[in-house]
Protein backbone atom coordinates (compact mmCIF):
# COMPACT_ATOMS: atom_id res chain seq x y z
CA UNK A 1 0.00 0.00 0.00
CA UNK A 2 2.83 2.40 0.92
CA UNK A 3 4.62 1.63 -2.34
CA UNK A 4 1.43 2.34 -4.30
CA UNK A 5 0.97 5.69 -2.52
CA UNK A 6 4.57 6.68 -3.27
CA UNK A 7 4.22 5.75 -6.95
CA UNK A 8 0.91 7.61 -7.11
CA UNK A 9 2.48 10.71 -5.55
CA UNK A 10 5.43 10.61 -7.97
CA UNK A 11 3.13 10.26 -10.97
CA UNK A 12 1.09 13.25 -9.77
CA UNK A 13 4.25 15.37 -9.39
CA UNK A 14 5.41 14.29 -12.84
CA UNK A 15 2.05 15.23 -14.36
CA UNK A 16 2.34 18.76 -12.94
CA UNK A 17 6.08 19.47 -13.26
CA UNK A 18 6.03 23.27 -13.18
CA UNK A 19 3.61 23.46 -10.26
CA UNK A 20 5.61 20.87 -8.32
CA UNK A 21 8.85 22.75 -9.01
CA UNK A 22 7.46 26.05 -7.79
CA UNK A 23 6.06 24.31 -4.70
CA UNK A 24 9.48 22.88 -3.86
CA UNK A 25 11.23 26.22 -4.40
CA UNK A 26 10.46 27.52 -0.91
CA UNK A 27 11.79 24.32 0.68
CA UNK A 28 14.91 24.41 -1.52
CA UNK A 29 15.68 28.04 -0.61
CA UNK A 30 15.04 27.43 3.11
CA UNK A 31 17.27 24.33 3.35
CA UNK A 32 20.01 25.90 1.20
CA UNK A 33 19.99 29.04 3.36
CA UNK A 34 20.22 27.09 6.64
CA UNK A 35 23.12 24.90 5.46
CA UNK A 36 25.12 27.73 3.82
CA UNK A 37 24.71 29.85 6.96
CA UNK A 38 25.90 26.94 9.11
CA UNK A 39 28.97 26.48 6.88
CA UNK A 40 29.81 30.20 7.01
CA UNK A 41 29.25 30.34 10.77
CA UNK A 42 31.50 27.31 11.28
CA UNK A 43 34.19 28.86 9.08
CA UNK A 44 34.10 32.17 10.93
CA UNK A 45 34.31 30.37 14.27
CA UNK A 46 37.30 28.33 13.08
CA UNK A 47 38.99 31.49 11.83
CA UNK A 48 38.59 33.32 15.15
CA UNK A 49 39.95 30.25 16.98
CA UNK A 50 42.99 30.22 14.65
CA UNK A 51 43.56 33.94 15.21
CA UNK A 52 43.30 33.41 18.97
CA UNK A 53 46.38 31.16 18.76
CA UNK A 54 48.37 33.57 16.55
CA UNK A 55 50.57 36.56 17.53
CA UNK A 56 47.62 38.83 16.66
CA UNK A 57 45.68 37.50 19.68
CA UNK A 58 48.54 38.58 21.97
CA UNK A 59 48.46 42.10 20.64
CA UNK A 60 47.86 44.99 23.06
CA UNK A 61 46.80 48.40 21.72
CA UNK A 62 47.62 51.73 23.37
CA UNK A 63 45.51 54.86 22.86
CA UNK A 64 45.27 58.38 24.25
CA UNK A 65 41.89 59.36 25.66
CA UNK A 66 40.47 62.22 27.70
CA UNK A 67 40.68 61.97 31.48
CA UNK A 68 36.90 61.85 31.83
CA UNK A 69 36.53 58.86 29.49
CA UNK A 70 36.43 55.31 30.87
CA UNK A 71 37.93 53.79 27.73
CA UNK A 72 38.43 54.33 24.00
CA UNK A 73 34.76 53.43 23.33
CA UNK A 74 33.32 55.91 25.86
CA UNK A 75 31.88 58.50 23.47
CA UNK A 76 29.32 59.69 26.05
CA UNK A 77 32.01 61.33 28.18
CA UNK A 78 33.99 62.79 25.29
CA UNK A 79 34.21 66.56 25.81
CA UNK A 80 34.81 68.77 22.77
CA UNK A 81 35.77 71.68 25.02
CA UNK A 82 38.90 69.89 26.26
CA UNK A 83 42.07 71.59 24.99
CA UNK A 84 43.79 70.29 21.86
CA UNK A 85 46.61 67.80 22.26
CA UNK A 86 50.11 69.18 22.66
CA UNK A 87 53.37 67.50 21.74
CA UNK A 88 53.84 66.41 25.37
CA UNK A 89 50.45 64.59 25.33
CA UNK A 90 51.51 62.07 22.69
CA UNK A 91 53.39 58.82 23.13
CA UNK A 92 57.07 59.06 22.24
CA UNK A 93 60.17 56.88 21.96
CA UNK A 94 60.66 57.45 25.71
CA UNK A 95 57.37 55.63 26.26
CA UNK A 96 58.57 52.64 24.25
CA UNK A 97 61.96 52.54 26.02
CA UNK A 98 60.25 52.62 29.43
CA UNK A 99 57.89 49.76 28.53
CA UNK A 100 60.64 47.62 26.99
CA UNK A 101 62.74 48.06 30.12
CA UNK A 102 59.95 47.47 32.65
CA UNK A 103 58.12 44.64 30.91
CA UNK A 104 60.84 42.77 29.03
CA UNK A 105 59.81 39.56 30.82
CA UNK A 106 56.24 39.76 29.48
CA UNK A 107 56.49 41.74 26.23
CA UNK A 108 57.82 40.12 23.07
CA UNK A 109 58.20 43.51 21.46
CA UNK A 110 56.60 46.82 20.57
CA UNK A 111 55.24 47.12 17.05
CA UNK A 112 56.46 50.26 15.30
CA UNK A 113 55.69 51.03 11.69
CA UNK A 114 55.64 54.19 9.65
CA UNK A 115 54.00 54.38 6.24
CA UNK A 116 56.05 56.62 3.95
CA UNK A 117 53.33 56.43 1.30
CA UNK A 118 53.57 55.96 -2.45
CA UNK A 119 56.93 56.75 -4.01
CA UNK A 120 57.88 56.94 -7.68
CA UNK A 121 60.35 54.35 -8.99
CA UNK A 122 60.95 55.22 -12.61
CA UNK A 123 57.59 55.03 -14.38
CA UNK A 124 56.12 52.91 -11.59
CA UNK A 125 55.22 53.58 -7.97
CA UNK A 126 55.73 51.57 -4.79
CA UNK A 127 54.47 51.95 -1.25
CA UNK A 128 57.31 52.08 1.31
CA UNK A 129 56.76 51.16 4.93
CA UNK A 130 59.23 51.34 7.80
CA UNK A 131 58.89 48.49 10.29
CA UNK A 132 60.64 46.93 13.23
CA UNK A 133 60.78 43.10 13.59
CA UNK A 134 57.61 42.95 15.70
CA UNK A 135 55.62 45.05 13.24
CA UNK A 136 56.79 42.91 10.32
CA UNK A 137 55.60 39.73 12.09
CA UNK A 138 52.09 41.22 12.18
CA UNK A 139 51.94 42.03 8.45
CA UNK A 140 50.63 38.60 7.41
CA UNK A 141 52.29 35.45 6.07
CA UNK A 142 55.50 36.88 4.60
CA UNK A 143 58.15 34.51 3.25
CA UNK A 144 61.51 35.67 1.89
CA UNK A 145 61.96 33.74 -1.38
CA UNK A 146 65.25 35.31 -2.52
CA UNK A 147 68.10 36.96 -0.67
CA UNK A 148 67.50 37.53 3.03
CA UNK A 149 65.46 39.51 5.47
CA UNK A 150 66.55 42.68 7.27
CA UNK A 151 69.19 41.91 9.94
CA UNK A 152 69.14 43.04 13.58
CA UNK A 153 72.09 45.35 12.94
CA UNK A 154 70.29 46.96 9.98
CA UNK A 155 67.16 47.44 12.10
CA UNK A 156 69.13 49.01 14.96
CA UNK A 157 71.26 51.32 12.81
CA UNK A 158 68.46 52.22 10.40
CA UNK A 159 70.44 51.27 7.32
CA UNK A 160 69.05 52.00 3.85
CA UNK A 161 68.11 48.43 2.94
CA UNK A 162 64.79 47.13 1.67
CA UNK A 163 62.89 43.92 0.98
CA UNK A 164 60.40 44.18 -1.86
CA UNK A 165 57.38 42.11 -2.94
CA UNK A 166 57.78 39.46 -5.64
CA UNK A 167 55.54 41.26 -8.15
CA UNK A 168 57.51 44.50 -7.90
CA UNK A 169 60.83 42.64 -8.24
CA UNK A 170 59.66 41.16 -11.54
CA UNK A 171 58.17 44.38 -12.92
CA UNK A 172 61.13 46.60 -11.90
CA UNK A 173 64.09 44.27 -12.50
CA UNK A 174 62.75 41.52 -14.79
CA UNK A 175 63.15 38.69 -12.28
CA UNK A 176 63.44 38.00 -8.57
CA UNK A 177 67.14 37.13 -8.82
CA UNK A 178 68.02 40.30 -10.76
CA UNK A 179 66.56 42.47 -7.98
CA UNK A 180 69.07 41.34 -5.32
CA UNK A 181 71.79 43.88 -4.59
CA UNK A 182 70.25 46.47 -6.93
CA UNK A 183 69.48 50.04 -5.93
CA UNK A 184 65.86 51.08 -5.39
CA UNK A 185 65.59 54.82 -6.02
CA UNK A 186 62.34 56.24 -4.67
CA UNK A 187 61.21 59.81 -5.25
CA UNK A 188 58.62 61.73 -3.27
CA UNK A 189 58.11 65.49 -3.04
CA UNK A 190 61.29 66.03 -5.08
CA UNK A 191 63.31 64.07 -2.50
CA UNK A 192 65.31 61.02 -3.53
CA UNK A 193 65.66 58.04 -1.19
CA UNK A 194 67.96 55.18 -2.18
CA UNK A 195 67.76 51.68 -0.75
CA UNK A 196 69.68 48.49 -1.47
CA UNK A 197 67.46 45.48 -2.21
CA UNK A 198 68.57 42.67 0.15
CA UNK A 199 65.57 40.39 -0.24
CA UNK A 200 62.39 39.59 -2.14
CA UNK A 201 59.33 38.28 -0.35
CA UNK A 202 56.12 36.49 -1.22
CA UNK A 203 53.00 37.20 0.77
CA UNK A 204 49.95 34.98 0.97
CA UNK A 205 46.80 36.72 -0.18
CA UNK A 206 44.85 38.12 2.75
CA UNK A 207 41.38 36.67 3.18
CA UNK A 208 38.25 38.79 3.20
CA UNK A 209 37.74 37.83 6.85
CA UNK A 210 41.24 39.01 7.75
CA UNK A 211 40.68 42.24 5.85
CA UNK A 212 37.42 42.81 7.75
CA UNK A 213 39.01 42.24 11.17
CA UNK A 214 42.46 43.78 10.79
CA UNK A 215 42.43 45.66 7.51
CA UNK A 216 44.72 44.99 4.58
CA UNK A 217 48.43 45.79 4.89
CA UNK A 218 48.98 45.32 1.15
CA UNK A 219 52.42 44.46 -0.27
CA UNK A 220 54.71 47.41 0.41
CA UNK A 221 58.50 47.58 0.33
CA UNK A 222 59.76 47.18 3.91
CA UNK A 223 62.67 49.24 5.27
CA UNK A 224 64.00 49.44 8.85
CA UNK A 225 61.81 51.62 11.07
CA UNK A 226 64.80 53.66 12.27
CA UNK A 227 65.53 54.58 8.64
CA UNK A 228 61.89 55.51 7.93
CA UNK A 229 61.83 57.69 11.04
CA UNK A 230 64.64 59.83 9.62
CA UNK A 231 63.02 60.05 6.18
CA UNK A 232 59.52 60.96 7.42
CA UNK A 233 58.94 64.66 8.00
CA UNK A 234 57.04 64.03 11.25
CA UNK A 235 57.78 64.52 14.92
CA UNK A 236 58.41 61.68 17.33
CA UNK A 237 54.75 61.74 18.39
CA UNK A 238 52.30 58.84 18.39
CA UNK A 239 48.58 58.86 19.13
CA UNK A 240 48.55 55.06 19.27
CA UNK A 241 50.80 52.02 19.01
CA UNK A 242 50.70 48.31 19.81
CA UNK A 243 52.80 45.64 21.49
CA UNK A 244 52.86 41.83 21.40
CA UNK A 245 52.87 39.85 24.64
CA UNK A 246 54.88 36.68 25.15
CA UNK A 247 53.21 33.28 25.06
CA UNK A 248 51.14 32.25 28.12
CA UNK A 249 51.05 35.82 29.46
CA UNK A 250 47.99 36.95 31.42
CA UNK A 251 46.90 39.59 28.91
CA UNK A 252 44.34 41.36 31.08
CA UNK A 253 46.79 41.55 33.98
CA UNK A 254 49.50 42.82 31.64
CA UNK A 255 47.15 45.43 30.18
CA UNK A 256 46.33 46.81 33.63
CA UNK A 257 50.01 46.93 34.59
CA UNK A 258 50.91 48.65 31.31
CA UNK A 259 48.17 51.24 31.76
CA UNK A 260 49.25 52.03 35.32
CA UNK A 261 52.91 52.25 34.31
CA UNK A 262 52.30 54.68 31.45
CA UNK A 263 49.82 56.84 33.34
CA UNK A 264 52.01 57.03 36.46
CA UNK A 265 55.16 57.75 34.45
CA UNK A 266 53.96 60.08 31.68
CA UNK A 267 50.39 61.25 32.41
CA UNK A 268 50.36 61.63 36.22
CA UNK A 269 50.20 65.43 36.07
CA UNK A 270 48.42 65.70 32.72
CA UNK A 271 45.34 67.91 33.11
CA UNK A 272 43.46 66.60 30.04
CA UNK A 273 44.68 63.26 28.71
CA UNK A 274 45.66 59.75 29.80
CA UNK A 275 46.56 56.39 28.26
CA UNK A 276 44.15 53.53 27.68
CA UNK A 277 44.98 49.93 26.79
CA UNK A 278 42.90 47.47 24.75
CA UNK A 279 43.59 43.73 24.59
CA UNK A 280 42.85 42.31 21.13
CA UNK A 281 41.90 38.95 22.64
CA UNK A 282 38.90 40.56 24.32
CA UNK A 283 37.89 42.18 21.03
CA UNK A 284 38.17 38.80 19.26
CA UNK A 285 35.96 37.18 21.89
CA UNK A 286 33.40 39.92 21.28
CA UNK A 287 33.66 39.28 17.53
CA UNK A 288 33.04 35.56 18.19
CA UNK A 289 29.93 36.38 20.21
CA UNK A 290 28.68 38.72 17.48
CA UNK A 291 29.26 36.00 14.86
CA UNK A 292 27.28 33.48 16.96
CA UNK A 293 24.45 35.98 17.37
CA UNK A 294 24.42 36.78 13.64
CA UNK A 295 24.38 33.06 12.89
CA UNK A 296 21.30 32.56 15.08
CA UNK A 297 19.51 35.56 13.54
CA UNK A 298 20.26 34.42 9.98
CA UNK A 299 19.14 30.87 10.81
CA UNK A 300 15.89 32.27 12.20
CA UNK A 301 15.36 34.14 8.92
CA UNK A 302 16.15 30.95 6.99
CA UNK A 303 13.66 29.05 9.18
CA UNK A 304 11.01 31.60 8.21
CA UNK A 305 11.65 30.79 4.55
CA UNK A 306 11.10 27.11 5.43
CA UNK A 307 7.76 28.01 7.00
CA UNK A 308 6.83 29.99 3.88
CA UNK A 309 7.82 26.95 1.82
CA UNK A 310 5.61 24.76 4.03
CA UNK A 311 2.67 27.12 3.49
CA UNK A 312 3.32 26.82 -0.24
CA UNK A 313 3.10 23.02 0.06
CA UNK A 314 -0.21 23.31 1.91
CA UNK A 315 -1.57 25.76 -0.66
CA UNK A 316 -0.68 23.54 -3.63
CA UNK A 317 -2.07 20.46 -1.87
CA UNK A 318 -5.40 22.23 -1.35
CA UNK A 319 -5.46 23.07 -5.07
CA UNK A 320 -4.52 19.49 -5.95
CA UNK A 321 -7.30 18.07 -3.78
CA UNK A 322 -9.83 20.41 -5.37
CA UNK A 323 -8.75 19.24 -8.84
CA UNK A 324 -8.92 15.57 -7.80
CA UNK A 325 -12.24 15.66 -6.00
CA UNK A 326 -13.87 13.12 -8.37
CA UNK A 327 -10.83 10.81 -8.01
CA UNK A 328 -11.24 10.94 -4.22
CA UNK A 329 -14.95 10.16 -4.59
CA UNK A 330 -14.19 7.19 -6.87
CA UNK A 331 -11.60 5.78 -4.41
CA UNK A 332 -14.02 6.07 -1.52
CA UNK A 333 -16.78 4.43 -3.52
CA UNK A 334 -14.40 1.50 -4.18
CA UNK A 335 -13.73 1.06 -0.45
CA UNK A 336 -10.87 3.40 0.43
CA UNK A 337 -11.05 4.54 4.05
CA UNK A 338 -10.47 8.04 5.40
CA UNK A 339 -7.08 6.85 6.64
CA UNK A 340 -6.13 5.65 3.14
CA UNK A 341 -7.00 9.00 1.59
CA UNK A 342 -5.23 10.95 4.35
CA UNK A 343 -2.09 8.81 4.00
CA UNK A 344 -2.06 9.27 0.22
CA UNK A 345 -1.97 13.06 0.40
CA UNK A 346 0.38 13.17 3.40
CA UNK A 347 2.89 11.02 1.49
CA UNK A 348 2.59 13.36 -1.47
CA UNK A 349 3.39 16.37 0.74
CA UNK A 350 6.33 14.52 2.35
CA UNK A 351 7.79 13.55 -1.03
CA UNK A 352 7.61 17.16 -2.20
CA UNK A 353 9.58 18.17 0.92
CA UNK A 354 12.05 15.29 0.52
CA UNK A 355 12.90 16.19 -3.06
CA UNK A 356 13.09 19.89 -2.15
CA UNK A 357 15.36 19.02 0.80
CA UNK A 358 17.71 16.94 -1.36
CA UNK A 359 18.08 19.77 -3.89
CA UNK A 360 18.40 22.31 -1.05
CA UNK A 361 21.16 20.31 0.67
CA UNK A 362 23.19 20.13 -2.55
CA UNK A 363 22.68 23.82 -3.30
CA UNK A 364 23.45 24.80 0.30
CA UNK A 365 26.72 22.84 0.32
CA UNK A 366 27.84 24.43 -2.95
CA UNK A 367 26.79 27.93 -1.89
CA UNK A 368 28.37 27.59 1.55
CA UNK A 369 31.67 26.33 0.13
CA UNK A 370 31.71 29.09 -2.50
CA UNK A 371 31.06 31.87 0.03
CA UNK A 372 33.61 30.39 2.47
CA UNK A 373 36.33 30.27 -0.18
CA UNK A 374 35.41 33.83 -1.21
CA UNK A 375 35.99 34.99 2.38
CA UNK A 376 39.13 32.88 2.73
CA UNK A 377 37.83 30.67 5.54
CA UNK A 378 37.30 26.92 5.91
CA UNK A 379 33.78 25.94 6.90
CA UNK A 380 32.07 22.54 6.93
CA UNK A 381 28.50 21.35 7.34
CA UNK A 382 28.22 18.45 9.77
CA UNK A 383 25.91 15.51 9.21
CA UNK A 384 24.03 16.64 12.29
CA UNK A 385 23.36 20.04 10.70
CA UNK A 386 22.08 18.45 7.49
CA UNK A 387 19.95 15.95 9.43
CA UNK A 388 18.37 18.69 11.56
CA UNK A 389 17.59 20.81 8.48
CA UNK A 390 16.01 17.91 6.62
CA UNK A 391 14.09 16.83 9.74
CA UNK A 392 12.59 20.28 10.10
CA UNK A 393 11.63 20.18 6.44
CA UNK A 394 9.87 16.83 6.97
CA UNK A 395 8.09 18.17 10.06
CA UNK A 396 6.87 21.18 8.10
CA UNK A 397 5.77 18.85 5.29
CA UNK A 398 3.69 16.70 7.65
CA UNK A 399 2.34 19.72 9.55
CA UNK A 400 1.27 21.73 6.52
CA UNK A 401 0.18 18.66 4.57
CA UNK A 402 -2.06 17.37 7.34
CA UNK A 403 -4.85 19.93 6.88
CA UNK A 404 -5.42 19.36 3.14
CA UNK A 405 -5.04 15.58 3.65
CA UNK A 406 -7.68 15.63 6.40
CA UNK A 407 -9.93 17.77 4.22
CA UNK A 408 -9.66 15.20 1.44
CA UNK A 409 -10.31 12.31 3.86
CA UNK A 410 -13.51 13.89 5.21
CA UNK A 411 -15.13 14.33 1.79
CA UNK A 412 -18.51 12.75 1.26
CA UNK A 413 -18.08 10.25 -1.61
CA UNK A 414 -21.46 11.11 -3.18
CA UNK A 415 -20.72 14.87 -3.17
CA UNK A 416 -17.23 14.16 -4.49
CA UNK A 417 -18.56 12.10 -7.41
CA UNK A 418 -21.01 14.86 -8.29
CA UNK A 419 -18.27 17.55 -8.26
CA UNK A 420 -17.46 19.09 -11.62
Amino acid sequence: MLKDNILLALSELKANKMRSLLTMLGIVIGIAAVISIMILGDGMKRYTVDVMSSPESRRVYFFIIQNAQEDIYDDAKYDESVREMRRSDYFSSKTFDKLQESFSDRLEGISLDRDLGQMKVGSESINVCGVNPTALSLKGEIKVIAGRGISSDEYNKGKAVVIIPEKKAKSLYGSVENALGRSLECKKNNELNCYTVVGVYHKEKESMMQDMLFGSSGEPAFVPYANAATVAVTDDCFYSFSAVAKQDTDLNGLAEDLKKSINNSFYKDNDAYKADVLVLEDALKSVGQIISLMKLVLMAIAAISLIVGGIGVMNIMVVSITERTREIGTRKALGATNGNIRTQFLIEAIIICMIGSAVGVGLGLLLGKFMSSLMGIQGVATLGTIAISVSFSMIFGVFFGFYPASKAAKMNPIDALRYE
